[in-house]
């Protein structure tokens, strides 16, 4: 509002003129900085749905228009706090002297002189501190405030800026949290009470004491009344409702570990101040059914769950342990483990990719590669079997064959191009085909490599962030899927087909959705980790279960795949089942006999029915056999890339 005082603008010109000096000499901000009136205001960020998670902030705050307040709250706070708010020029003289005056006459401080404009000032600017520099700082910057800016400008200030108790500042926040609508739907009566709550938030609050909540109501009514915004028979019927709050909600932030991921990688961007006090709106990946699942399964069990679509890469659900009040570690990311033989999938993807197929028969039996001797988690040997049923019942001497003859360093190049990246010199050796590395791996790489068995060999590189706007709903950023072929599409399918066995009839039962998923499970030495990492063609998700002390958790790759079953039977109930895409050159559902590799007839005992590159499925009476003789000869010994006394027995996996 433009002055017309001749005195007054003298006055503001005076001071402005000398504004450098003076606030030079009392410490106050500097000019530049009164040039808006821009509040800090909570970042919230929203799941794939569009649904609201969180806030990151340092204040609880959303900042609105001014458009967006019901007049019953803007009109609510001038008559309580600043009756003469259009007429003063930042500050009150009369409102100074007529508050001596009341409490003189009352004994005691009942009523204060600061204008709005002085609140502001203190609040934005100063220190709540009571002395008489700090008043006559508030007192220059109101006057500058109020000279530079419109008073409705002023007051939309003032009510994103008060604090209104339980957290919440400015009048949006509070309005959402004591009624669970927005400040523009509150009613005379919501309005009533929250205007009065400025003056003593932790006093009048309705949460606290009810009875002070409505008497300080009807007190704030009668002064609407006196200044001619309502009448007589309105305050009457808003004093007549009862204060009907939302139940105060402890704050239970869902989903805290990705909400330290995403802010992370904000603040790496933009910048902590902006990222806690920006008012960003950050749209992520996040589905909070799928997270709550993934909370649910873990419970009480230390561990972590990663879900990630696979088609596009999307971060679906993410915990990094079992409370995050607790420790805040992110154990998706945090803790390299022995993946046992959840790592297999690489060995066989690798034999698929030199032409191998699933029917190719592996002899399972006692061996010893230069004091080398690995066992089967049963203790039994199964004699002859197909790599499909290895792969299923996870046989370890099968795969240490394998790995011979496909050669570990392929294996491990593969992996490293599927995104892992903790593998070292030292596992060029054939533990790694049992997963026995040096180091291990985390979840985090392991489950997204799995992405590209689940997407015809497109390894999708995961996202949790799509979209962030600022404060004034402009784009910041907005993200692609990032993708790469890692595999051909056949090996991706077959290998699928052969994972999913494990779910059918292998080590995996208990993850049988009746739909088409596969995956792996993984049980290191003395069960000191458990994994599983299974998917459908629409999710793969990743779970460990391990103690951060090492000590053994009891569980097996089995158990944790009924934990997965269980938290996928939740995400795909009510959703139809889709089949995982089957390249053009792929025949499947070729029966054959897991002893022989051959076609399976009437004489056969155990029948599995595989996929295979259209010209290699078992046409005749004999399969080739991998590694019939073993090498325990002298001449062989050189296949063996270390000696026996150098050989990683702690890493080995059970299954």
């Amino acid at each position: 509002m433009k002055k017309t005082s001749i005195q007054i603008s003298i006055m503001v010109i005076i001071l402005i003129m000398t504004a450098n000096t003076c606030f030079a000499f009392w410490g106050l901000p500097e000019i530049e900085n009164l040039n808006d009136l821009n509040l800090v205001a909570a970042t919230q960020v929203f799941d794939i749905n569009g649904q609201l998670i969180s806030k990151l902030f340092e204040e609880n705050r959303i900042v609105v228009n001014i458009n967006n307040i019901s007049p019953y709250v803007q009109q609510a706070i001038l008559a309580n706090e600043d009756t003469r708010f259009y007429k003063h020029f930042g500050i009150d003289p009369i409102g100074i002297v007529r508050a001596v005056v009341v409490n003189i006459r009352q004994g005691g401080l009942v009523e204060g002189g600061s204008t709005i404009t002085q609140q502001l000032a203190k609040n934005m600017f100063l220190t709540q501190e009571r002395t008489f520099v700090r008043k006559v700082k508030e007192a220059i910057l109101a006057l500058l405030i109020d000279y530079k800016f419109s008073k409705q400008e002023i007051l939309q200030a003032y009510l994103n800026q008060v604090y209104f108790g339980e957290g919440a500042y400015g009048v949006e926040a509070a309005a959402q949290m004591y009624f669970g609508k927005s400040a523009k739907e509150v009613t005379l009566s919501e309005s009533a009470m929250l205007a009065g709550l400025p003056r003593g938030p932790n006093i009048y609050s309705p949460n606290v004491d009810i009875e002070a909540a409505r008497e300080r109501r009807t007190i704030v009514l009668k002064n609407m009344v006196k200044e001619g915004y309502i009448t007589q028979d309105a305050a009457s019927r808003a004093m007549a409702e009862s204060i009907k709050v939302v139940p105060p909600k402890k704050r239970v932030v869902q989903a805290s570990y990705f909400l330290d991921y995403v802010a992370n990688e904000l603040v790496g961007r933009y910048g902590a101040n902006r990222v806690y006090k920006g008012g960003l709106k950050v749209y992520t990946t996040l589905d909070i059914k799928q997270q709550q699942a993934a909370e649910a399964v873990l419970g009480q069990m230390q561990g972590a769950v990663v879900a990630i679509d696979p088609k596009t890469g999307y971060v679906k659900a993410m915990v990094g342990g079992r409370n995050y009040a607790e420790s805040q570690i992110n154990r998706v990311f945090a803790e390299v483990r022995q993946p046992g033989s959840a790592f297999k999938p690489f060995l066989y993807a690798a034999a698929l990719n030199q032409g191998l197929t699933a029917n190719a028969i592996i002899i399972d039996e006692p061996i010893n590669i230069n004091g080398y001797s690995p066992t089967n988690y049963d203790k039994k040997y199964r004699g002859p079997v197909t790599m499909k049923k290895a792969l299923r019942w996870s046989v370890n001497v099968a795969a240490v064959k394998l790995g011979q003859q496909v050669g570990i360093d392929q294996v491990l190049t593969l992996a490293k191009s599927m995104g892992v990246t903790t593998l070292t010199p030292q596992d060029d050796n054939l533990a790694t085909a049992l997963g026995g590395l040096t180091q291990g791996v985390n979840l985090w790489e392991l489950t997204t490599a799995y992405t590209a068995f689940a997407n015809n060999g497109i390894l999708s590189k995961p996202l949790a962030i799509v979209k962030v706007l600022d404060e004034n709903n402009q784009v910041l950023e907005e993200n692609k899927i990032n993708q790469q072929s890692v595999l051909n599409p056949e090996t991706a399918y077959i290998l699928t087909d052969m994972l999913s066995g494990v779910l059918q009839d292998g080590t995996a039962t208990p993850a049988n959705l009746g739909r088409p998923a596969a995956g792996k499970t993984g049980t290191t030495d003395n069960y000191e980790t458990a994994w599983f990492i299974g998917y459908t063609p629409d999710i793969v998700v990743g779970i460990y279960v391990g103690n951060d002390n090492r000590k053994p958790v009891g569980i097996s790759g089995t158990e944790v795949s009924a934990m997965w079953g269980k938290m996928l039977s939740k995400i795909v109930a009510n959703t139809p089942s889709t089949e995982f895409f089957i390249p053009a050159s792929i025949v499947k559902g070729i029966p054959v006999c897991t002893n022989t590799g051959k076609l399976a007839d009437s004489s056969c005992k155990e029948v599995e029915y595989s996929a295979f590159i259209r010209g290699t499925q078992p046409t005749a009476p004999r399969t080739g056999i991998i590694n019939k003789e073993q090498p325990s000869q002298p001449e062989k010994q050189e296949e063996t890339k270390q000696p026996f006394w150098k050989w990683p027995w702690s890493r080995l996996p059970l299954f």
